[in-house]
């Protein structure tokens, strides 16, 4: 399940995970009662993890690890929220088996 937040700095408020077509709603909703229509400086959108953090914020591994995380988290219950023990530590062996996979791949083509 993807999670949508809408965040406005001005007014130091973030929404409830919504989905996309919501969340854009919400931003229209909140500029035109609150901002005259203004879009405030700053305002973001964007996909967020189970725990809540920002896709775009975090570094490309980081990211990577996270949507794992969340794809096997969601697998048992699509609509949680908050970091599966379970989910990060298979993330994790997913990607140090691809890493190391390819590592011996690499290995084994330049060295036949």
């Amino acid at each position: 399940m993807r999670r949508y937040l809408y965040r406005c700095p001005v007014c130091r408020t973030t929404s409830p995970t919504r989905s996309p077509p919501e969340i854009d709603a919400e931003g229209v909703h909140h500029r035109q009662a609150l901002h005259g229509r203004h879009h405030p400086d700053g305002e973001k959108t964007g996909e967020v993890d189970r725990r809540g953090r920002w896709y775009t914020d975090l570094g490309r591994l980081a990211s990577l690890h996270a949507r794992l995380a969340d794809t096997f988290a969601d697998l048992r219950d699509p609509k949680g929220a908050g970091g599966r023990l379970w989910a990060d530590a298979l993330a994790w062996l997913t990607l140090t088996t691809t890493a190391l996979g390819a590592l011996w791949a690499t290995t084994a083509a330049l060295h036949p």
